[in-house]
């Protein structure tokens, strides 16, 4: 048996143990594992542990040191640091994240999930980043999913998945407080704390508050200039309690608030001021039993926001069963039934009957190992989801009736992959996948009335539009190419049929076919990305490491407006061709210090500083430097200067909407 043989052995070995002794994603002891492997470890994929180098999908693991060593304050500032990580910041707390394509205000297509719950507004369809109740210090990890995922993780993971996973408080006790102030009159404080109180109950929680200034508006953005003036503010807080009902079953207990004013851009380009207030309780049940570990989870979100042009009232209820099991050493199957209710009062005209829907999804899932060098898992999903409205819609303006609300949507997504460890070295990965993006509450339901008397125009979601179908191929290739550098390369290429995308710049419906012109959600044709990433990390013995990668990406539209006019979607524009990050740092025992250098090629971007006027705005190219410097004066006491894209100055425009300039804060912090 050859040596790489042997170390796989005792890797599947290890875990298949793991599996057997309550291996789920929030049970398993990460730190433990990933010493074991030499690298980290995940269970997001299929459910069971598996190394990074085994998933079944290209996975970058960020872990609890790479985030200590960011000069970010969110979420997206780190993932802009990654290969085929499209990140577009336009305020101080409203960031859009895309993988594989241009992200853009109100970005549709990536799952973000905390612990299994999905943190994204079911509303509208994006992710509020700056919600999320999540500090940085009690993460244990961000897993970045790459591709259509719809089989592997669920509802609309079809750009690929952001799944963030807190520390486990089962596996050990910890305090943490934080206080950030800096330029722009930025000032962040936050306490996380896990607590094992006996050996059968555990408690995991943190609050957090911050403030600063937004970004100014760029000159030719006259709607953002007059929404820069307000602060950002952010406040957060959750509880999670563990229970061992048993040796064999656990009980976990959530619940989280965030409050946030913010500014931000819309899916049309246009800027819009927004308060959010959300609330999620959640439950899961665990249980290892002779048939398998078997999961029922349940959450609530619950969603108040004010947006600047009307108030929004959304909930989703999730519920889910999963039962997780080995057939014989070489097969682990995973079966899932899946529940979702999700409603929207009225939006933003109060008295157009509420929107809703019920959906149902079943999963497959099965993994074969056909020997130390050849995996196969394929995964299936199929949903059915049924759209409802209660009330009747104005017919003196509206073309919809309360029935035409009433239509199934009907898909089926999957994922395949053939991971393969040649003799000469690495894993190698065949995938391919279709995921199915569905309409969003506001694609469905909206109702808007612009303007008035002979100028008055509807805004219309549309119950005839359809689900965008992403299906992708790629091969990856990663590799230890010595002891101390790794490489990780992709090629790839994804395909959006029936765009769901929002309306054109010119009415869809004109009278007499309408009582008055109206523009709608609706399908728009297709896009599709080619691009391939490489990257490098060197790890090695003394003190020095760095890492670098780079991405390509050749996006294609064929997007069609009303009568063959141009639409406002502009992927093809806005999705920048290269990017290139790379960081270097230097750790002493007491010391620490870190680079990080950003480049992103110029787009174009649409902006419409007045709806409906539309503009194009050049985005040149740009270097982005950020730095943290950190001293250590104890185990136990911390202080450190982040430096943020300072060569950005006074502003440097990367959106069409606002200037982002260089911040500095100083950032202490204390430790138990």
């Amino acid at each position: 048996m050859t040596l790489r043989n042997s170390l796989y052995g005792i890797s599947a070995l290890a875990v298949s143990v793991a599996f057997s002794a309550q291996a789920a994603a929030q049970t398993i002891d990460y730190d433990a594992m990933s010493d074991l492997f030499g690298e980290p470890v995940t269970t997001g994929a299929t459910g069971a542990p598996q190394r990074s180098t085994d998933v079944p999908a290209t996975m970058i693991i960020v872990t609890r040191d790479d985030i200590e060593r960011f000069p970010e304050y969110d979420i997206p500032g780190i993932l802009r640091h990654y290969g085929g990580m499209d990140v577009m910041r336009y305020s101080f707390g409203d960031a859009q994240v895309n993988i594989r394509g241009g992200a853009t205000g109100y970005s549709p297509r990536l799952l973000v999930l905390v612990n299994g719950r999905e943190v994204y507004l079911d509303s509208y369809g994006y992710t509020a980043w700056s919600t999320i109740p999540v500090q940085m210090e009690e993460i244990q990890q961000i897993e970045i999913v790459k591709g259509p995922q719809s089989a592997l993780y669920g509802f609309n993971a079809v750009s690929g998945v952001v799944n963030i996973i807190t520390r486990n408080p089962d596996h050990g006790n910890y305090f943490v407080g934080r206080v950030n102030t800096g330029t722009n009159g930025y000032h962040d404080a936050a306490v996380s704390f896990a607590q094992q109180i006996n050996d059968r109950f555990s408690l995991r929680g943190s609050v957090g508050t911050s403030e600063s200034n937004r970004f100014g508006g760029a000159p030719q953005a006259t709607d953002a200039l007059s929404q820069s003036a307000d602060d950002f503010t952010r406040d957060t807080a959750s509880l999670e309690g563990r229970f061992r009902i048993s040796d064999n079953v656990n009980l976990t207990l959530e619940g989280t608030y965030s409050a946030t004013d913010q500014m931000e851009v819309t899916s049309v380009f246009t800027s819009a001021t927004a308060q959010y207030e959300l609330r999620s309780y959640k439950a899961d049940i665990e249980a290892d039993t002779d048939f398998g570990f078997i999961t029922a989870s349940a959450y609530l979100n619950e969603t108040e926001t004010e947006y600047s042009f009307g108030p929004l009232s959304a909930q989703l209820m999730h519920l889910r069963l999963q039962n997780l099991f080995k057939v014989g050493t070489d097969n682990t199957i995973r079966l899932g039934l899946e529940y979702r209710d999700g409603s929207m009062e009225s939006f933003p005209e109060p008295n157009n009957g509420d929107v809703g829907y019920e959906a149902v999804a079943f999963s497959a899932m099965w993994n074969h190992r056909f020997s130390s060098a050849i995996d196969l898992t394929l995964a299936g999903r199929f949903d059915s989801v049924d759209w409802s409205r209660d009330g009747q819609p104005d017919q003196t303006l509206y073309i919809f009736s309360q029935d035409d609300y009433s239509v199934t949507f009907e898909e089926f997504s999957y994922n395949a992959a053939l991971v393969w460890r040649p003799e000469f070295g690495g894993t190698i990965r065949f995938t391919a996948g279709r995921g199915v993006q569905a309409p969003t509450l506001f694609d469905m339901g909206m109702t808007l009335i612009s303007g008035s008397g002979p100028s008055t125009i509807i805004l219309s979601g549309n119950p005839n539009i359809d689900t965008s179908i992403v299906e992708g191929v790629e091969i990856a290739y990663d590799r230890s190419l010595s002891p101390t550098v790794d490489l990780q390369a992709a090629i790839f290429h994804h395909n959006t049929s029936d765009v769901r995308a929002v309306f054109g710049l010119f009415p869809d419906v004109l009278p007499p076919a309408a009582p008055v012109p109206t523009l709608l959600f609706d399908n728009r044709g297709e896009t599709e990305v080619t691009g391939f990433e490489v990257g490098l990390d060197g790890d090695p013995a003394g003190p020095v490491f760095w890492s670098a990668n780079y991405t390509y990406q050749d996006v294609t539209d064929d997007l069609i407006g009303t009568f063959g006019l141009q639409h406002v979607q502009d992927w093809e524009a806005v999705t920048p061709e290269h990017m290139f990050n790379v960081n270097g740092g230097w750790h002493a025992e007491r010391f620490s210090h870190d680079v990080f250098v950003n480049y992103v090629s110029a787009t174009e971007s649409p902006l419409q500083p007045v709806f409906p006027g539309i503009t194009r705005v050049a985005i040149d190219d740009y270097v982005a430097v950020s730095f943290r410097s950190a001293y250590h004066w104890n185990d136990h006491v911390s202080v450190a200067l982040s430096g943020q894209n300072v060569t950005f100055g006074d502003g440097e425009v990367t959106n069409p909407n606002t200037e982002q300039e260089a911040r500095y804060w100083l950032t202490l912090t204390a430790r138990r």
